[in-house]
């Protein structure tokens, strides 16, 4: 029988809302994840951190936030694309926001983030991944690992989209995984399909985003999430894998690399 290929399987938007951290926690609990994105500027997050501290296997990320909409943070990003592009975002207000998510990472979980990505992957910008880099040599003297877009294989023109707008920008040493998957429109009926088909195709060491957890009036990803949840948490993920070949790393193979 031949090795199983071992991918990431990440959970982005933790500490967005309860609903969607206890669909995360019921996951992690049940070995479902790799890790999950936090974003520590909610005012959640700090009551949210918590119940990670009992996941020694799940590895946690800043999933650097600048269009969600929490203490006047949000700028849409078309506009922020343009902006980032254009070196028109302003240095000394995006340096205060690197710190202060820096900071309440920190301060809630004592420790560095394992990885770093971007809500509507930002950190991968101009300009804002140059913050980023210059924030974690200033605080650890090292990069952290960082999520790369960059697919390996055709997986439609909204993911190549993503990809194209940064992906290439974060040097090869930096980039946590081999290949990116999970990129699709949030009809969440379509996740299982979708999910079967990427596990048959990631590179081994390549990366599968997810939004699982309950629904949230208001939020964008209502429909999906409920139904990423359900997938993700029944035995036929479970047999999906196994048929596909695949293993989900953690955060101890994230430790080991490093």
């Amino acid at each position: 029988m031949s090795e199983k290929r071992s991918i990431w399987l990440v959970a982005d938007d933790y500490a967005q809302d309860p609903a969607i951290d206890a669909g995360i926690l019921a996951l992690a609990g049940a070995g479902r994840l790799s890790a999950t994105s936090v974003l520590s500027q909610s005012p959640h997050w700090p009551a949210a951190a918590a119940a990670l501290l009992a996941l020694p296997e799940l590895a946690v990320g800043l999933h650097f936030n600048l269009t969600h909409a929490w203490q006047g943070t949000a700028m849409r990003l078309p506009r922020l694309i343009l902006a980032a592009n254009c070196g028109g975002l302003p240095e000394p207000r995006l340096r205060q926001l690197g710190c202060e998510q820096f900071d309440r990472f920190e301060d809630a979980l004592g420790r560095a983030p394992d990885y770093i990505d971007g809500h509507q992957h930002v950190h991968q910008l101009p300009q804002i991944r140059g913050m980023l880099l210059e924030e974690m040599t200033r605080r650890y003297g090292r990069s952290l690992p960082w999520r790369s877009t960059l697919p390996r294989h055709w997986r439609g023109w909204k993911a190549a989209l993503i990809g194209y707008l940064g992906a290439r920008g974060i040097p090869v040493q930096m980039r946590m995984n081999s290949d990116f998957a999970g990129v699709y429109g949030f009809q969440g009926e379509r996740f299982a399909a979708l999910m079967q088909r990427w596990l048959q195709d990631i590179q081994t060491g390549g990366m599968v985003m997810c939004h699982p957890g309950g629904a949230v009036a208001g939020d964008p990803l209502v429909a999906s999430r409920p139904l990423e949840w359900a997938y993700l948490a029944a035995p036929d993920f479970s047999n999906d894998l196994d048929r596909a070949g695949v293993r989900l790393l953690c955060r101890r193979d994230m430790l080991s690399i490093r």
